[in-house]
């Protein structure tokens, strides 16, 4: 079991940022924030505590997030994700900054309170739950082509309004997930609705449009006033070691940064053979010369050129997974998930 301190005995497999969760979770209750079972300082673990489960048990899954977590709000039972940020940094400021601009091209995770937490050098984000935008895979061409609409148009938005994200990727890029999966899923495992192994189900997108598309974790985020056409900055990226201008010493524009992260995701995606069509976009953002390099605006107009040329029954109709080992069929609206040692690994980002 669990010590009032948090601290773990030999029979509680939480980790050390886990714990600092069961330390505060009187304070978030307190707040109107319930923690799933395993984050209770009186939690005993179900399985009987006397060595670790291979994932029947739902308080067995641990979270592989450093400082975020689900929760549930107990004022409307509405599911949601809190992150522990500094009181006094730079991400506290661009997420409140981001959520109070109306436009309807923002596509940035709203921020819906902050709470201010002990030690007051931390406070509490608290935003939708959201799930990753790769999963359930693309059904059509129709919902690849929604989803970069709204990622393109977010990026936009937030370079004219002198944010760059620095930290584009497809683990910090999410989707609303009720019309999707209105079953629900857990934050551990987003391939099951409870945490447990069985029939996972879906709507495709496409059925269900529009959907909504955001961008979450704006650790690495800056802010520029003077905009995005004089920004400079210097340092390199542990995870985008293939961007040329990235320097130590030699500034760059990070704006141009944000591009070519974007680009490369696109990239990524196109390795279904029905979107190779939508190449082109993502080669412009990659160029090597990062003044090749369009605005989203300009790459988003693109994007709709190559769709329009699509027919209309063709954009929605079925397209064949990628090859490799897959754990579901993008025709499918259906799968059996079982038990494997690399089922968590897609739920990262915040």
């Amino acid at each position: 079991m669990v010590s009032e301190s948090g601290l773990s005995t030999s029979k509680t497999p939480l980790s050390k940022k886990e714990r600092k969760w069961v330390k505060i979770q009187p304070f978030l209750l307190s707040a109107g924030y319930k923690l799933r079972p395993r984050y209770d300082p009186n939690w005993t673990p179900s399985w009987g505590g006397n060595y670790t489960p291979n994932g029947t048990f739902e308080d067995s899954l641990h979270s592989y997030t450093k400082n975020a977590l689900d929760a549930v709000r107990l004022a409307d039972n509405q599911k949601v994700v809190l992150k522990r940020v500094k009181t006094d940094s730079t991400e506290l400021q661009i997420i409140q900054y981001l959520s109070q601009i109306r436009d309807s091209r923002n596509h940035t995770i709203p921020l819906l309170e902050v709470i201010s937490a002990a030690p007051n050098s931390t406070s509490i984000l608290v935003m939708p739950y959201t799930r990753h935008f790769t999963h359930p895979a693309f059904h059509c061409r129709a919902e690849y082509v929604e989803a970069m609409q709204q990622f393109l148009e977010g990026l936009q938005f937030m370079h004219d309004n002198g944010v760059c994200h620095f930290d584009i990727a497809p683990q910090n890029m999410m989707m609303e997930e009720s019309l999707v999966v209105p079953a629900g899923s857990h934050f551990t495992w987003q391939e099951t609705h409870t945490g447990f192994p069985g029939i996972f189900s879906w709507n495709n997108r496409c059925s269900v449009s529009p959907v909504r598309y955001y961008y979450i974790d704006f650790g690495l985020s800056m802010y520029f006033r003077k905009g995005k056409d004089a920004a400079l900055t210097t340092g390199t990226l542990r995870t985008f070691k293939t961007i040329p201008e990235l320097s130590l010493t030699v500034p760059y524009n990070p704006f141009k940064v944000d591009i070519f992260q974007l680009g490369l995701t696109m990239h990524k995606l196109i390795d279904y053979p029905a979107l190779k069509p939508f190449r082109p976009v993502a080669d412009r953002m990659t160029s090597t010369d990062p003044n090749d390099r369009p605005e989203p605006a300009e790459s988003l107009r693109e994007l709709n050129w190559i769709a329009n040329q699509i027919p209309p029954q063709k954009l929605r109709a079925p397209i064949v997974e990628k090859t490799g080992p897959v754990s579901y069929i993008a025709q499918s609206a259906m799968s059996i998930v079982r038990r494997d040692s690399s089922r968590q690994e897609r739920y990262q980002g915040y």
